[in-house]
């Protein structure tokens, strides 16, 4: 570090390709990139992004694992969030400092960074901003990549600090699932994942939940639209102040979510960490079929799967 970064606008959690350029000595740099694979049977697993990362990233880069470093590998459940602690130790190791300004990015739909920021922010580790629109706003600027790793870097001194509640569990989710917790809930997922399929078991979304797909708040090059998040959180009469409740496959995408709607001034969202993972996990939870508009809020599930 040579000298403080310039600020971003204060609002935002997003800095675009040119601030970065220009800050690129003066911010820790974290890759956060995860590989999503199919398997011969059609499983999907993730793996850590360390080889795409090697491959081609931005200069200054340190490659963030969050499959492992920044996940509780005791879970039962891929990217649970560890504990404070653990996310600060994580942290020192990649040279983050209680100065530091930390800029994440991935090298997809900024959803994988997102995610990060979110996790960071839950140990109460706020200077972070994310790359809007990843490694792809970055290449689309004509700016350089480069190959392989960047050395260790010196050892940071963060520590984690106190935070609002970030994340919600399965006991609250039934509550909104069965009508006792009326807090809005929204899944992230595209629309057919959210819909479903009746004849495919454990598909569909949690009963009295809407959708508000993080992919459709995107525009060119993955950056976020504060335009389209403004009409589409409006249209689903998303608001400060509700505390809703944002989820997905795995937490994700919800993650991105919640980034654009930070962006648009919507910030006391938690994610339920679990996700879809934990929630198909309990087959006598219920899950409905159907696009939105099938299935109110105020309906009793139609399907059971």
């Amino acid at each position: 570090m040579t000298a403080p970064a310039t600020p971003a606008p204060a609002a935002s959690a997003l800095v675009d390709a040119a601030w970065l350029r220009r800050n690129l000595e003066d911010v820790v740099l974290l890759d956060a990139s995860v590989d999503r694979r199919t398997e011969p049977d059609g499983t999907t697993v993730f793996v850590h992004g360390l080889a795409l990362h090697t491959e081609r990233r931005i200069p200054g880069a340190h490659f963030a694992d969050l499959v492992e470093g920044f996940s509780d590998p005791s879970a039962p459940f891929p990217f649970t969030c560890p504990s404070p602690d653990r996310i600060a130790a994580y942290a020192r190791e990649l040279g983050i400092r209680r100065d530091s300004t930390i800029v994440v990015y991935d090298r997809l739909t900024g959803a994988w960074a997102a995610r990060l920021w979110w996790v960071l922010r839950s140990a109460g580790i706020t200077r972070v901003r994310v790359l809007d629109g990843g490694l792809t706003a970055w290449e689309a600027a004509g700016f350089p990549v480069t190959e392989g790793r960047e050395g260790s870097p010196p050892a940071g001194d963060v520590v984690a600090g106190p935070a609002r509640e970030h994340f919600t569990d399965l006991a609250r989710m039934k509550r909104v699932a069965d009508g006792r917790d009326a807090t809005p809930a929204v899944c992230a997922l595209r629309r057919t994942e959210y819909a479903g399929d009746p004849g495919r078991p454990r598909s569909g979304h949690i009963p009295r939940t809407t959708n508000l797909p993080y992919a459709d708040l995107l525009g060119p090059h993955h950056t976020i639209d504060p335009v389209r998040t403004v009409r589409l959180a409006q249209e689903h009469g998303l608001r400060q102040g509700a505390g809703t409740v944002l989820y997905c496959g795995g937490a994700i995408n919800a993650a991105g979510l919640a980034l654009a709607l930070h962006e648009i001034g919507i910030d006391d969202v938690v994610l339920y960490d679990g996700s879809l993972s934990e929630w198909r996990a309990h087959p006598d939870l219920p899950l409905v079929t159907g696009p939105e508009g099938d299935v109110g809020r105020d309906t009793p599930p139609t399907h059971r799967a």
